[in-house]
């Protein structure tokens, strides 16, 4: 071994020591990263492994005290049961260590899908950086993190089922998309169009049933510690008020639906889904038309947009990390294009923006973030334009 290696070997040594010492100090140190909505998924894991109901308030909110919540009332967990697996995975262990765990596997589930996504649109190689610098500088990434959300794994699998598309391995594509259900009102339309491709005869087919079987494997899981957990989910999710936790029908959401629902006579919940009814049928025209090219690398970003400009409920600032998909795809688009005024132009106003984001979703109830979605769709088509690019193929 010669002189270069010792010495590279000890650098090594030496910043592992120094990053465990960081690691056993955030550990300890619960006053920072102080677990916000991460109580949601370690509770409802951890009563579930318990044999009780991970939709009952009055069950979370003790396990939410040992945690050091300030909150009056428990974070409840609405993801439906096949969710509960991961949820069980750090309910098993120590809530600081699932914490840490939870934390880490978003960021680099967040990271790995800006990668995955520059390359998947032909992004020039030197340039992959920018992928990453465009994720962290998004406003809803250190929201996500900060909070303790869930919303990077169905990142991931969005770009997943792309990478896996491309490379014509169909089955995979479907267990990666089964990662959206884990908020399955975020993506409708993605969901739509990809049933109704799976009917044209061509191996979609084997996406749709490998995600179909996914979700029902993970949704069988939780049945071997609470066999009655499917009533529970519900029958919580159905219910319009309970005395021991705010319902979905109680929260405030930002979404064009809420806003409608807030304007009419004793605000129906069922008029939150009038912009997605309106959808629907747009979707399944555009697919139409479209249906004998399709190609997801095109058209999973608008329908990304379109879901959530149309969600019923939710699409918080966490929800919107979503949105990387057509904002990394602009990005390659500017870069490829080289122009240093337009690169410039818009990297200034996807700065101002997102400072001006990250100071409203960050505000008790998110509820002012109502105009990212549509800023983000505007600005995706005006990069479109600016640059005169179809989306970039590899």
């Amino acid at each position: 071994m010669n002189l270069r290696s010792i010495l590279t070997f000890g650098v090594l040594v030496i910043v592992v020591i120094l990053a465990g010492d960081q690691l056993r100090n955030l550990y300890d140190d619960t006053n920072l990263l102080r677990p916000y909505d991460y109580m949601e998924y370690w509770s409802a894991g951890r009563a579930t492994l318990r044999g009780q109901n991970p939709y009952d308030g009055d069950v979370l909110y003790p396990l939410q005290q040992e945690m050091g919540t300030r909150y009056n009332d428990p974070v409840m967990m609405w993801n439906p049961p096949w969710t509960l697996p991961a949820a069980m995975l750090v309910g098993a262990v120590p809530w600081r260590m699932g914490q840490l765990i939870w934390l880490a596997l978003n960021f680099f589930a967040m990271m790995g899908s800006a990668l995955m996504l520059w390359r998947l649109y032909g992004g020039i190689g030197r340039f992959v950086w920018v992928a990453g610098v465009v994720t962290c500088l998004y406003a809803p990434t250190p929201f996500l993190l900060l909070l303790g959300q869930i919303s990077g794994f169905m990142l991931f699998g969005l770009v997943g089922f792309l990478w896996a598309v491309k490379n014509e391995r169909f089955a995979l594509a479907g267990v990666l998309a089964a990662l959206t259900a884990i908020k399955p009102h975020l993506l409708v339309g993605f969901a739509i169009v990809l049933v109704l491709q799976s009917l044209r005869g061509n191996a979609v087919w084997k996406s749709v049933l490998a995600g179909a079987a996914a979700l029902l494997l993970f949704g069988l899981i939780p049945l071997a510690w609470n066999p009655a957990v499917w009533s529970q989910y519900r029958e919580g999710t159905g219910v319009a008020s309970t005395k021991s936790h705010p319902t979905l029908h109680d929260w405030e959401h930002p979404t064009l639906g809420y806003e409608i629902r807030h304007a009419l006579p004793n605000r129906p919940f069922a008029a939150m889904f009038i912009p997605l009814a309106v959808a629907v049928p747009l979707v399944i025209g555009y697919w139409w038309l479209r249906r004998r090219n399709w190609d997801w690398l095109i058209e999973l970003p608008r329908l990304i947009l379109i879901s959530l400009l149309t969600a019923p409920y939710g699409a918080w600032g966490f929800d919107l990390v979503l949105l990387l998909v057509p904002v990394i795809q602009a990005t390659v688009w500017l870069v490829a294009d080289g122009r240093r005024w337009v690169c410039v132009g818009v990297g200034i106003a996807y700065l101002v923006l997102n400072l001006l984001a990250l100071s409203t979703i960050s505000r008790e109830g998110s509820m002012t973030n109502l105009w990212i979605v549509p800023v983000t769709f505007a600005g995706y088509l005006l990069v479109g334009w600016l640059t005169r690019l179809t989306p970039a193929r590899p």
